[in-house]
C-alpha cells in the first residue's frame, strides 16, 4: 500500500507537468506499471472493499438458527402475555449446548440482536393540549410502617400536558384503591381532564374485546360517568402507549421511596407523598420553557369541574348486627354499639376505613383489616352491657384487646391454677365496680 502523497506526487509530475512515465517511474524508484496505475482514476470505496468469492461455510451456525428463530417467534407471544419471560440471547446459548451445538454465545447474541433492530417498532411524537390527557398505572415500593418492612403498591398519575404528578400508596391495589387515588389525584389538580389512559388493570377491565374496546365494571363505567371523562385503555403489552405515566412509576420509586419513607401510618407516608408532589412542580421538564407550576395553573382553565356529589367508591353493604354486636364484612368481624344487636345496619368501606350507618347516622368507625378471620373492636360499644353484667369484664374480648392503660392489677382465680389479670382501671367500668365478683354476689 502506498501512501496517498506519492501518488498525489506522481499525478503531478505526469498529468500535470507533462513529464513522462518512464521518467516519474526513475524518479520515484517504482516499475512503470505500477506509475501506470496510479495515474488511474481511484476506485469507489465499494470497488476496492474485498470480495468474497464463495460463502464461508457455518455448519454449527446453521444447524442453530432454526432453534434461535423458532424462541424468536416464542417471544413476540410472550411479550404479550408473559413479558417478563420472554428468551434471551444467554439461555438461547445454554440450550443450545444442552442439545449439543457448540456456538459461541457472541454469535447468539449478535444475531438475536439484528433480527431485534429489524422488528423494533417505530413511534411517533405526540403533543396533547391543556386539560387533554391524563395516565394512571400502579407501582410497587417498600416502605416502614412501624418500624416493620412492608411492600405497598402506590397509584402514580400525571397530567400530559403540563406534567404535574400525582402520587399514593394504599394497603392493596382493590378497585376502591383505584378509584379512591384518581379522586384524590383531581382534588390534587384542582379538575378533571377530558380523557384517562389506563393499562388493563383487573380493577377496572372485566374483557379485554378487540382494538381499544374494553368491557368495565359497572363502578369503573359510574366512576368517569361522575367525574365527566373518557376512559381509554391501552394495547395489552403496550406500556409505551402511556409511557409518561410508566416513567413516572420509576422515577417516584428511585426519588420519593429512596430512602425508605417511615411512618406510625399510611397518612404520614401520604403527607410527605404529596409534599414531594407539590415540591417537584417547581421544576421545568426537559424541552419546556417553563415551570411545571406554572402550566397547572393554566391547565387549570381548561380541566373539568369536580362533581358536586362524590360517589361511595368502596363496597356498600347491608348487614345484621349479630348478638354479640359484631358484624361480618370479608371474613373478618366488626363491632357496632351492643344496642343495635339483631338490627340491619349499611356497611361502607373505603381502602382505610370501615364505617357503619344507621340511616344517615354513623354508629362506628373502624380501620381496615385485609387479613382473614380477624376480630376488630371498641370497648366503648359494650359499656352498656358491661355495667349490667359486670361479672364479665375481666373476661370481656373487646377490653382484654383495647389498648388501655392499667393502673392497678389483682389476681383471680383461674381453671387449672392459672391466673387472670384484672385490670382496675382499664375502663370507666372500674370506678362503679372495683371487683367484679363482690358486684355480682
Amino acid at each position: 500500500m502506498y501512501p496517498v502523497a506519492l501518488r498525489d506526487d506522481i499525478r503531478t509530475w505526469v498529468l500535470i507537468q507533462g513529464k513522462s512515465q518512464r521518467a516519474a517511474a526513475r524518479h520515484f524508484g517504482l516499475s512503470r506499471n505500477t506509475v501506470a496505475n496510479m495515474l488511474e482514476e481511484e476506485p469507489a470505496p465499494e470497488e476496492r472493499r474485498y470480495q468474497r468469492q464463495a460463502e464461508r461455510k457455518t455448519p454449527v451456525r446453521d444447524a442453530a438458527l432454526p432453534h434461535i428463530e423458532k424462541w424468536l417467534k416464542e417471544n413476540e407471544w410472550l411479550e404479550r402475555w408473559a413479558p417478563k419471560q420472554c428468551w434471551t440471547a444467554h439461555r438461547m446459548w445454554v440450550e443450545l449446548h444442552k442439545l449439543g451445538l457448540p456456538i459461541g454465545e457472541s454469535t447468539v447474541r449478535m444475531y438475536v440482536r439484528e433480527k431485534e433492530q429489524t422488528t423494533k417498532p417505530a413511534f411517533v411524537p405526540l403533543d396533547f393540549a391543556p386539560g387533554e390527557r391524563a395516565e394512571f398505572d400502579f407501582g410497587e415500593a417498600t416502605i416502614k410502617l412501624k418500624g416493620q418492612l412492608v411492600k405497598v403498591p402506590f397509584l402514580a398519575g400525571r397530567l400530559r400536558f403540563c406534567g404535574a404528578m400525582f402520587v399514593e400508596c394504599f394497603p392493596t391495589q382493590r378497585q376502591e384503591a383505584f378509584l379512591l387515588g384518581q379522586q384524590h389525584a383531581f382534588e390534587f389538580w384542582g379538575g378533571v381532564p377530558r380523557m384517562v389512559v389506563y393499562d388493563n388493570l383487573k380493577p377496572a377491565v372485566l374483557q379485554v374485546l378487540q382494538g381499544h374496546s374494553r368491557r368495565e365494571h359497572d363502578v369503573c363505567v359510574h366512576f368517569h360517568s361522575v367525574y365527566r371523562f373518557e376512559a381509554l385503555f391501552a394495547n395489552v403489552a403496550a406500556g409505551w402507549e402511556k409511557g409518561s405515566v410508566e416513567n413516572l412509576v420509576g422515577y417516584a420509586r428511585r426519588n420519593y421511596f429512596v430512602p425508605l419513607p417511615e411512618g406510625a401510618d399510611l397518612e404520614v407516608i401520604h403527607a410527605e407523598l404529596r409534599q414531594n408532589c407539590m415540591s417537584d412542580q417547581q421544576r421545568t421538564m426537559a424541552g419546556r420553557s417553563d415551570p411545571i407550576a406554572s402550566r397547572l395553573t393554566f391547565e387549570r382553565g381548561y380541566l373539568g369541574p369536580l362533581p358536586a356529589h362524590v360517589p361511595d367508591l368502596g363496597p356498600v353493604a347491608e348487614v345484621l348486627v349479630h348478638s354479640t354486636g359484631r358484624v361480618r364484612f370479608q371474613t373478618n368481624d366488626y363491632s357496632v354499639p351492643i344496642e343495635y344487636a339483631y338490627q340491619r345496619l349499611t356497611l361502607k368501606a373505603d381502602p382505610f376505613r370501615v364505617r357503619l350507618f344507621a340511616g344517615e347516622k354513623q354508629v362506628a368507625d373502624h380501620p381496615r383489616c385485609y387479613e382473614k378471620r380477624q376480630v376488630i373492636e371498641d370497648w366503648r360499644h359494650y359499656l352498656s352491657l358491661l355495667l349490667k353484667k359486670s361479672f364479665a369484664v375481666p373476661w370481656a374480648s373487646a377490653l382484654r384487646h383495647a389498648d388501655l392503660p392499667a393502673s392497678g392489677s389483682r389476681s383471680t382465680p383461674g381453671s387449672g391454677g392459672s391466673s387472670l389479670r384484672w385490670q382496675s382501671g382499664i375502663c370507666p367500668l372500674a370506678g362503679a365496680v372495683s371487683d367484679p365478683f363482690r358486684a355480682s354476689s
